[in-house]
């Protein structure tokens, strides 16, 4: 990482300004202002008293600018290497530290007890507070339908669906947090999922962090986390490790939404946005609006088509019955996946089978 320039201090300044204050830190500060009012005033009748006060507040400035600019840099660097170990992971406790950030919060693991229901209504107070002051949230989960979940189980003696299941009401939460934040706060919340395991955890606030590793039988917040400053040698690998998962990623709206195209090879084109679920490797698709436009073209004009898709091409359309186990069996994934509520408001499944392998 670089050191911070001579440039970048005055912005580092007014950060520091801005950053919120406890109201006992607000209390002091007043009353040490009004002592120090009232002791000026009582020595406005001395002999040369502005030669005085100028004299003073002349040294006072100049020592608050050697203890800003050149001992507090000094204290901050040798407080960089320092590393602080808590026995486990207090999600309260980070809450409390999100919640007066001001530029960056992150958070990678597998999937998280601080989006729980213990703890997910404290973060969720810290992360709007930490949007309106203008900081990034950046979430990295990992991908629920990746193998790595499935060696995640193994290492910690769980089903595979268990873990899945974790990372499914995780990605629920955060959904609901980003409904719940006002449209300039929205932008700055950011969830991906990445395919690799991480090897580690990171749960960020300014410029210190939670470092953890990912550790064969406990989950990683049950086990001792390093508090290191960002730009320590380890805050900056694991950093460097963030940023690596971060661009291999995928945004959770591609998990949870799948841009379709149907084309009419009669009436033109129609694109639409369907949640969906997969059951055996196939993929099935949901939404009113979608089975809506098929029910008034004839299935044998129709195609889909979509970018996001694994096989390139069109796409045949067949309607899933109603009666059948597979329509029971893809409203408990959808359930799963999404919420009960929303899988009581799917009517059909559509599945999107490659023209290839349509056989008469």
């Amino acid at each position: 990482m670089r050191a911070r320039s001579p440039l970048s201090r005055p912005s580092w300044l007014l950060r520091t300004l801005r950053t919120p204050r406890r109201p006992q830190s607000l209390t002091v500060l007043g009353l040490l202002a009004a002592v120090a009012a009232l002791l000026l005033w009582s020595s406005r009748r001395m002999d040369n008293y502005g030669e005085n006060l100028t004299l003073n507040l002349g040294t006072d400035i100049v020592g608050v600018v050697v203890t800003v600019f050149v001992i507090g840099p000094l204290i901050s660097r040798a407080q960089e290497g320092r590393v602080r170990e808590h026995t486990r992971l207090d999600y309260e406790w980070f809450s409390a530290q999100v919640y007066g950030a001001t530029s960056n919060v992150k958070v990678l693991d597998t999937f998280s007890s601080v989006f729980g229901p213990q703890f997910s209504e404290r973060l969720f107070r810290g992360v709007k507070a930490a949007t309106a002051h203008g900081a990034r949230v950046q979430i990295l989960l990992l991908d629920p339908d990746s193998l790595a979940v499935i060696l995640r189980g193994r290492e910690l003696g769980e089903r595979s669906a268990d873990i899945r299941r974790d990372i499914m009401r995780n990605l629920q939460t955060l959904d609901r947090f980003a409904q719940r934040l006002d449209e300039d706060c929205r932008h700055l919340l950011e969830v991906r999922l990445c395919s690799t395991s991480p090897g580690v955890t990171l749960y960020r606030w300014d410029d210190r962090s939670l470092v953890s590793f990912l550790t064969v039988g406990r989950l990683s917040g049950e086990g001792v986390q390093l508090e290191v400053a960002v730009r320590s040698p380890l805050g900056t690998f694991v950093e460097q490790r963030f940023d690596e998962l971060w661009q291999q990623s995928m945004p959770m709206d591609r998990f949870t939404h799948l841009p379709v195209t149907l084309v009419d090879a009669t009436d033109g084109r129609r694109a639409f946005s369907c949640r969906f679920v997969y059951a055996d490797d196939t993929l099935y698709v949901a939404g009113h609006d979608l089975v809506s436009y098929m029910a008034r073209h004839r299935l044998d004009q129709l195609s889909a088509h979509s970018e996001a898709l694994s096989a390139p091409g069109a796409h045949e359309l067949v309607v899933v019955d109603d009666e059948s186990e597979l329509h029971a069996l893809l409203i408990q994934h959808f359930a799963e996946k999404y919420d009960a509520s929303a899988s009581a408001t799917v009517t059909a499944f559509v599945e999107l089978r490659p023209q290839a392998l349509v056989t008469e």
